[in-house]
């Protein structure tokens, strides 16, 4: 039930962070990938990673602000691949700053990147999967779509609405055999993240959870398999918190 062998995914933000592990993590699981980036260098060594894992994979330069980039990136699966099962919505952009500070161009691209980006790559890869009355699509929320700390106002609107834009695409497409689900996790503890998560913020952050440590990016990878395997077929408009009980602690 857990077994998605010879699927094949498509990972928006993959060349680094969380993307790169959840890429990483799925090749290991057996599917095939695109993977989709706007740095072309970091995408080629996610590439090799994944050669090295005896998977297919293919690079595709992307911003998820452009649609007309989204409308190619459909093209390419096509013609490569001829179908895609999984799609990974993770690419974001994020901005930690107080209400009164935060500029319009602050705005505009988190909300770009991560909600009109989302919209419009589940909306034209989602066809894709339409046209085989089957696929998945999992987008990356946050703790904050529930929760919220002083300096994330938009980052914790824009999570906000993308888990309501998922619960109204899961039930649109439903017709047509696509799951839409949301993973949402606390603070990952990632390379990137090591530099913020320290001193103060670090003692802050593990008092809001209650299992006491920060999540890795294997506790999301098996939430993700979960998703896009057959073994959550009957789940769908759902958000899955992967946050060592930080929403339920309130």
């Amino acid at each position: 039930m857990f077994n998605i062998q010879n699927r094949v995914a498509v990972v928006t933000g993959a060349s680094e962070g969380i993307g790169h592990d959840i890429a990483i993590g799925l090749a290991e699981a057996g599917t095939d990938l695109i993977i989709c980036s706007r740095n072309k260098q970091k995408l080629e060594a996610v590439k090799t990673e994944i050669e090295n894992l005896d998977r297919k994979v293919a690079t595709f330069v992307l911003d998820v602000c452009k649609v007309s980039e989204i409308e190619k990136l459909k093209a390419f699966i096509l013609k490569r691949f001829g179908k895609v099962d999984i799609l990974v919505n993770n690419a974001g952009y994020a901005v930690t700053k107080m209400a009164q500070e935060t500029t319009e161009d602050d705005w505009d691209k988190m909300l770009d990147t991560g909600l009109k980006g989302v919209f419009f790559c589940s909306q034209i890869i989602g066809s894709i999967m339409s046209e085989k009355k089957y696929g998945k699509i999992i987008n990356i929320g946050s703790t904050f779509s529930h929760s919220t700390i002083p300096g994330r106002s938009v980052y914790a609107a824009l999570k906000a609405g993308l888990c309501h834009l998922s619960e109204s695409l899961a039930v649109e497409w439903a017709q047509n055999g696509i799951r839409v689900n949301v993973i949402a996790p606390s603070a990952v503890k990632t390379p990137s993240r090591e530099d913020l998560l320290q001193g103060d913020i670090l003692k802050m952050v593990l008092g809001r959870i209650p299992l006491g440590r920060l999540a890795t990016p294997d506790d999301l990878i098996c939430a993700i398999i979960y998703l896009a395997s057959p073994a959550s077929d009957f789940v769908t408009g759902q958000t899955l918190f992967v946050d060592g009980g930080w929403v339920a602690k309130g």
